[in-house]
C-alpha cells in the first residue's frame, strides 16, 4: 500500500526572503494519525507580519516548541517509509494575490510552488533513501477530479488542522475517482 503524507508548513516571511524562517510543520497520514511541530528557533515577531497574530491566537505559548534537530527527528519518525508527499498548493494567480506581486510572480512561483517540501527537505538532512523528491498538488488534483474544495475550519491556520484538511481533501479526490 502506498504511504502518503499530507503536509503543511508556515514561515515567518515569504520563503524567498532572507529573513524567512520555518515556524511549523504539520503532517497527517491516511491512517488518521497526525503530528505537528512548532519551531523554537524561529524569530516570530507579530509586528512584521499581519498573518502571524492570527496564527498565534490558535497556537498558544503552552504548546511545545522543538529545535530544528528535534523537528527533523520527529518528521523522520512520523513519515517512516513514505511513498508520496501531498500539499494544497495555490494557483499562480492566487499566489500572486497573497503576496501582492506583479510580473515577478511567475518566476517566484516556479521556484517556490513546492515550498512545503522544500522546507521539510531543509530540516531533514540527509534526506532518507527512498523518500520522494516530488510534492503532489492537492489543488490541481481536486480541479482535475472535479472535486469542490471544501471550506476551511475557523482554526485552519493551526498546523494540525491544516494537515488534516489536506488529508480530507485527498479522500474526496480518491472517492470521486472510484465513481
Amino acid at each position: 500500500m502506498t504511504r502518503r503524507i499530507f503536509l503543511d508548513t508556515e514561515w515567518t516571511r515569504p520563503p524567498w526572503s532572507k529573513q524567512s524562517e520555518l515556524m511549523w510543520v504539520g503532517l497527517a497520514d491516511e491512517e488518521g494519525r497526525y503530528w505537528y511541530g512548532i519551531s523554537s528557533e524561529a524569530n516570530i515577531d507579530p509586528s512584521t507580519n499581519d498573518f502571524i497574530p492570527g496564527v498565534f491566537r490558535l497556537i498558544t505559548p503552552d504548546e511545545p516548541r522543538l529545535t530544528h534537530q528535534e523537528l527533523a527527528a520527529a518528521i523522520i519518525d512520523f513519515c517512516g517509509a513514505v511513498d508520496e508527499f501531498w500539499a494544497w498548493i495555490p494557483t499562480q494567480e492566487r499566489f500572486s494575490e497573497w503576496f501582492g506581486m506583479g510580473e515577478e510572480a511567475a518566476e517566484l512561483y516556479a521556484k517556490y510552488w513546492d515550498v512545503d517540501l522544500q522546507m521539510v527537505r531543509s530540516l531533514v538532512q540527509p534526506w532518507p533513501d527512498g523518500w520522494p523528491d516530488r510534492l503532489h498538488n492537492l489543488n490541481a488534483a481536486a480541479v482535475e477530479a472535479g472535486v469542490e474544495i471544501p471550506p476551511r475550519a475557523i482554526n485552519h491556520l493551526h498546523p494540525r488542522v491544516h494537515a488534516e484538511w489536506n488529508r480530507e481533501l485527498f479522500k474526496l479526490i480518491s472517492a470521486s475517482r472510484k465513481r
